[in-house]
C-alpha cells in the first residue's frame, strides 16, 4: 500500500476532509486584521508583498517560472492568481460552502497565546 502525507493535513481513507492550523495569536491577529494573507497550499502565513515575491520565482516541475510576463500591479490578475493558489484572507477561509470551520484559542502554560483553526466534514 503506498502512503502519501501531506503536511497540516489530517486524512481518512474516506471522502471526508480534515485540516488543522496552528499559530501564534499574534499571527492570528495579523490575519483576522488584514494585515496577513494565508497561503493554504504551503500552510503559512505573508504579507501581499512578500507572497507576491516567491509567486515571483515559484517554479513548475521543470523549473520553468509558473508565472512569467505578468502583471503584477494589475489587481484584477493578482487577485485570480491569489485564488488559483488559495491565498486567502480570514475572511475567504472562512466563507466556505461544502466545509465547517473552527477557531480555538489556547494558553500555554507558559502563558503563550496559540490559536488553532481548520476545516473539516464531507467534500464530495
Amino acid at each position: 500500500m503506498k502512503r502519501q502525507i501531506r503536511r497540516g493535513v489530517y486524512e481518512t481513507n474516506s471522502s471526508s476532509t480534515h485540516s488543522l492550523v496552528m499559530c501564534s495569536g499574534e499571527e492570528y491577529n495579523k490575519w483576522r486584521s488584514g494585515k496577513l494573507l494565508f497561503w493554504v497550499g504551503k500552510n503559512k502565513f505573508g504579507t501581499k508583498e512578500d507572497i507576491i515575491e516567491e509567486l515571483k520565482e515559484l517554479t513548475r516541475w521543470d523549473n520553468s517560472l509558473k508565472y512569467p510576463d505578468v502583471n503584477w500591479d494589475d489587481d484584477s490578475v493578482v487577485a485570480d492568481i491569489f485564488d488559483s493558489e488559495k491565498i486567502q484572507t480570514s475572511d475567504e477561509f472562512f466563507d466556505d460552502e461544502y466545509l465547517e470551520t473552527f477557531e480555538k484559542e489556547y494558553t500555554t502554560p507558559d502563558g503563550e497565546k496559540v490559536i488553532s483553526f481548520g476545516k473539516y466534514g464531507y467534500d464530495g
